[in-house]
């Protein structure tokens, strides 16, 4: 029996957190089938892809892609997401991990259902606390999800044009992925995703989150956007 998932983990400069990212996909503790996982280093200045290569090129089911030249974020997962043979693929940041029974619970639904969108909980932390996040079950928020810890499938993703060049894109791939279509979603009812809050990270900022929001209620419109979930206030 053949994984259905591919772990996709795009890197740049993450040298600190990247050895427990790996260890967590590696250590999965139920996961007997093979693990897929594609890493796509973004041209690192740092250590990163010399600790990917140690940890991974013993394993035949692992592509290692080395950027020439820096690409950003949005184009790298893009050719991580070409690159991807398998039904679903799950985005696993590099300054992230994920606990030993993620890959298993995952894999145990879409050989019972082929969902369209398979999320779980997550614990938000940084070097001061953890935050445990959950998302509602009945009335799906997409606007609660980010862009790790979910499985989506890769053909359909590739068919909608994959990641755009626009600041919320993973908001921006769920509203199209979701588009037109009857589809199902599933929230596994576990802990299983780790997300590393940084400080610093562009998120955190207000007027990145502005612009971010922005842009995406001028695409799609207020009255669109309020179906996939709750906007934030004072926009």
């Amino acid at each position: 029996m053949k994984s259905k998932i591919t772990i996709i983990i795009s890197c740049y400069n993450h040298q600190l957190f990247l050895k427990k990212c790996l260890t967590s996909i590696l250590n999965q503790k139920k996961n007997k089938l093979p693990k897929n996982i594609i890493f796509i280093d973004d041209k690192s200045t740092d250590n990163s892809l010399k600790i990917a290569s140690k940890f991974l090129n013993k394993f035949k089911n692992v592509k290692i892609i080395k950027n020439r030249k820096n690409l950003g974020l949005t184009k790298s997962c893009n050719k991580a997401i070409k690159a991807c043979k398998t039904e679903y693929f799950i985005r696993v940041d590099s300054d992230d991990y994920i606990s030993k029974d993620f890959i298993n619970s995952f894999e145990k639904i879409i050989f019972k259902k082929k969902y369209d969108l398979i999320s779980c909980k997550r614990i938000e932390f940084n070097n001061n606390n953890k935050k445990k996040i959950s998302i509602d079950k009945k009335k799906i928020d997409l606007f609660k999800f980010v862009s790790c810890g979910v499985a989506l499938k890769t053909n359909k993703v590739k068919r909608i044009g994959m990641y755009k060049n626009i600041l919320w894109e993973e908001y921006d791939l769920y509203i199209r992925y979701l588009k037109n279509d009857k589809f199902s979603i599933r929230i596994i009812d576990k802990y299983l995703y780790y997300y590393r809050k940084h400080k610093k990270s562009m998120s955190y900022k207000k007027n990145w989150l502005k612009k971010a929001w922005e842009q995406l209620i001028n695409k799609y419109g207020n009255n669109k956007l309020v179906k996939y979930g709750k906007l934030p206030k004072n926009l």
